[in-house]
C-alpha cells in the first residue's frame, strides 16, 4: 500500500508590519497636500520666470513682465486656499522662495542664458510649468473646493464659520476666481509658446 505523502511545511508567517500602514489621502487632506505641492512649484516659477525675462530680447521682455504680478496673485490665492484647507497653515514665503532657489541650481544663470539653447530651454521650463499650473486651477474649479473652501470644514469633521467675513476665498465666487485664473494660465501658455516657438526656430536655423 503506497504511502501517504507527508504534508508540506507550513507557510512562512513574517511578522506584522511595526509601522501602521497611512490610509491614501482623500478630501481636504488631499487638496491641501496637492495645494502645497502646487505652491512650491509656483516659487519655482516665479523664479523662472525672472530668468526667462533676463534671457529674452527687450521687446518681448515687455509681454513678459506682467506675468510677475500674475504669478503673485496666484501665489496669494493658492496661499489662502490653503490656509483654509489645512490645519498646519501656508508655508512662509521665506521657506517656499528658499526651496525655489534650491530647485534652480540645476539651470542655467548669468552669461549663459544669452546663449541661444539654453534661453529656450528656459522657456520651456516655464511653458512646463504653467501647463501644470493651469490644469491645477481648472481641476479645482471642477471639484467640490469651487463650492468654497468652507466646505472644506464640514468635510473634515468640523463646522463652517458662517459669522468669518474675512474669508476671502470662501463663497460662490470661488468657481468664478479659479476659472479665471485657468484662463490667466492658458494665456501664459500662449505667449510662452510663441516665444518658444520663435526662439527655438532661431536656434534650428
Amino acid at each position: 500500500m503506497p504511502r501517504t505523502p507527508r504534508s508540506g511545511k507550513p507557510p512562512v508567517r513574517f511578522p506584522d508590519p511595526w509601522l501602521p500602514v497611512l490610509a491614501p489621502a482623500r478630501g481636504p487632506t488631499a487638496v491641501a497636500m496637492y495645494l502645497r505641492a502646487h505652491l512650491y512649484g509656483a516659487a519655482v516659477g516665479r523664479s523662472v520666470l525672472d530668468r526667462c525675462i533676463s534671457a529674452v530680447d527687450p521687446e518681448d521682455r515687455v509681454r513678459l513682465v506682467p506675468l510677475r504680478a500674475e504669478f503673485e496673485e496666484e501665489i496669494d490665492t493658492a496661499s489662502r486656499l490653503l490656509a483654509v484647507l489645512s490645519p498646519l497653515g501656508t508655508p512662509g514665503r521665506r521657506l517656499v522662495r528658499l526651496s525655489a532657489a534650491v530647485t534652480l541650481t540645476a539651470l542655467p544663470v548669468g552669461p549663459v542664458l544669452r546663449d541661444p539653447l539654453a534661453r529656450l530651454a528656459v522657456l520651456e521650463a516655464l511653458r512646463t510649468l504653467v501647463v501644470a499650473k493651469r490644469s491645477m486651477w481648472e481641476l479645482l474649479a471642477a471639484s467640490w473646493v469651487a463650492d468654497g473652501p468652507a466646505s472644506a470644514a464640514g468635510r473634515s469633521g468640523g463646522e463652517p464659520d458662517d459669522n468669518d467675513d474675512d474669508n476671502e476665498t470662501g463663497g460662490p465666487d470661488t468657481g468664478r476666481l479659479l476659472l479665471g485664473l485657468a484662463d490667466q494660465a492658458r494665456s501664459q501658455e500662449e505667449l510662452l509658446e510663441q516665444l518658444r516657438r520663435t526662439y527655438g526656430l532661431a536656434v534650428f536655423e
